[in-house]
């Protein structure tokens, strides 16, 4: 009978998830505000518009510190702690709510495509933070080879 594939995943292909969702956040947030020239006129003066319906301001610090919640959420789930995780849940939570709140989002192409990462990344990032929390120890592929080895007078793997 074959043996049954893990399902866990590894420290570091998780680790690894973090720091793309770390990535991909970090570049809408800070570095496109400053990068205007990859934006069309057009869809910058369409950009204008973004948050139009909001029925709370759009510039309050509490908006601000909002999105800057999956900063230390990412730190914690790549420090592998608890709390980091259900961080990120209230991120998604507040988003989510906020959305009915915060008005109309209008972004541009490098915008879109970097959020879509960091929305994709993000949910892989709770499924597996939630369903599937990364294994510290990984069990090796044929697992009769490191039973056998110090028998045999062999280091084990």
């Amino acid at each position: 009978m074959a043996a049954e594939p893990s399902r866990t995943v590894t420290v570091a292909a998780f680790r690894v998830l973090v720091v793309v969702a770390f990535i991909a956040h970090a570049v809408v947030l800070f570095a496109l505000p400053h990068l205007q020239f990859l934006f069309p006129p057009d869809v910058m003066e369409l950009m204008k518009y973004g948050g139009h319906g909001a029925r709370v301001a759009m510039n309050h610090p509490i908006i601000y510190l909002l999105y800057l919640l999956p900063f230390p959420a990412f730190i914690g789930l790549f420090l592998l702690q608890a709390w980091g995780r259900y961080l990120l849940l209230v991120f998604f939570g507040l988003t989510a709510v906020g959305s009915f709140f915060f008005g109309a989002s209008i972004s541009g192409p490098p915008e879109t495509f970097f959020e879509l990462v960091a929305m994709l990344v993000d949910g892989a990032l709770l499924g597996l933070a939630f369903f599937s929390p990364p294994s510290k120890h990984v069990q090796p592929s044929n697992p009769t080879i490191e039973r056998d080895a110090p028998q045999a007078g062999r280091p084990s793997l």
